[in-house]
């Protein structure tokens, strides 16, 4: 079997929750889903973290002291039979998948395991694939889908699924991270900035659908233009990353615009990051809510966003931030221009975002509605057990 850090003595009374995610990666589904175990294991549940040997999620739940159970999920049999003597060795009570493979991998050993509740937390806006199989895996083997906004919720009822099945429990963010403030002056001396000149920038995992060319064309614009700015871009692309960035590199080379670009990568202190920004930016084709997006709110930053996928649940378009048209340039360099122009309306949305961030997006509450959803459904299971063992006498 695999091994455990050292865990809590048993206690029946005590659930034990299996959260299981496949991703390999830093992205915003894997943080949310290590942001679920710390927090849940601290409302006295027992957690468990399963996860790909050698993960970004096996590492940070060590290094916080979590219970992990490393299952490589590359080969489906030999996955499948690890997981269900897991599942009947620890006395799992629910498992709360976030992958299609871990989701059918659960749903299969679950029933091999007898019983238990289990959870898919739907992260992206990807339609339900595979007609028939895929609704009988969502929908009869699977207590609830729980997904990350009511976009996705939306898209799941659109591809089959009741709409009690489908709960929609925001992504949310540790609040007291993240604050209004001073720009902070250490990264200002680290990244070489003038005083003179406005600092916009994201913060995103460099793939595609983040649509950062598009930026890259709306600095162009804008520098054009007579604009004094700097744009810093945040990140790396997970597998390739350095290939990715080398990519937007030419790119803003071939427009002429590597002056004013800072490619800082993969950082740690994000909330000092996002301090610099006089705007902050995400113009992704595609998602499902943007973790990154309601950081920038918590730190009182004005926003441009693209009007696509859940993004709307999070800015309300003149009032905490400006909506625009996804894989539009000059739209974007508009609202851009906008907010640098009009710097006491850009500082009004910075505190409304922060408002709003309070209201909807605090990880407290997220929590809350998800152990309340797990309460719901173990004691569903206890009572369907009881009535089960009852027509046995």
């Amino acid at each position: 079997m695999p091994e455990l850090l050292p865990g809590p003595e048993e206690n029946l009374t005590v659930h034990t929750i299996l959260q299981i995610d496949k991703q390999r990666g830093r992205t915003g589904q894997t943080k949310r889903t290590l942001a679920e175990a710390q927090e849940i294991s601290k409302r006295g549940y027992r957690v468990i973290l399963g996860c790909q040997p050698g993960s970004y999620l096996e590492r940070s739940a060590r290094e916080q002291s979590l219970e992990v159970f490393p299952l490589p999920m590359g080969k489906l049999f030999s996955s499948l039979i690890k997981l269900t003597l897991f599942l009947r060795k620890e006395r799992v009570d629910l498992i709360n998948a976030h992958g299609y493979r871990d989701h059918f991998l659960s749903a299969v050993a679950r029933k091999l395991a007898s019983g238990r509740a289990l959870v898919r937390t739907k992260h992206n806006h990807v339609p339900l694939k595979g007609g028939f199989f895929s609704r009988f895996l969502y929908g009869k083997l699977t207590d609830r889908i729980v997904t990350i906004s009511e976009d996705i919720r939306t898209i799941m009822i659109a591809s089959g699924l009741h709409p009690e099945h489908v709960t929609a429990i925001h992504t949310a963010i540790n609040l007291d991270l993240f604050s209004p403030g001073l720009k902070n002056q250490q990264l200002i001396k680290e990244f070489d900035l003038s005083p003179e000149y406005a600092i916009i920038g994201t913060v995103a995992r460099l793939s595609e659908r983040k649509g950062i060319s598009f930026l890259l064309d709306a600095v162009k614009i804008l520098t054009d233009a007579g604009r004094r700015l700097a744009c810093l871009i945040v990140g790396g692309g997970g597998s390739g990353s350095q290939r990715k960035i080398d990519v937007l590199k030419r790119r803003a080379e071939s427009l002429g615009i590597s002056q004013y670009l800072i490619f800082t990568g993969r950082r740690s202190d994000i909330p000092e990051i996002l301090s610099l920004l006089d705007v902050f930016i995400l113009p992704s084709l595609a998602e499902g809510l943007g973790r990154s997006l309601l950081e920038a709110m918590a730190a009182g930053r004005a926003i441009v966003a693209s009007r696509v996928g859940g993004i709307p649940e999070a800015v309300e378009d003149g009032k905490t931030g400006i909506l625009v048209t996804p894989q539009d340039a000059q739209a974007l360099a508009r609202a851009i221009a906008f907010l640098l122009d009009n710097p006491e309306q850009a500082r009004e949305m910075g505190q409304a975002g922060r408002r709003r961030a309070e209201e909807l997006f605090d990880e407290k509450k997220m929590i809350d509605r998800i152990c309340s959803l797990y309460e719901q459904l173990l004691n569903r299971n206890k009572s369907g057990q009881r009535s089960a063992l009852s027509g046995q006498q």
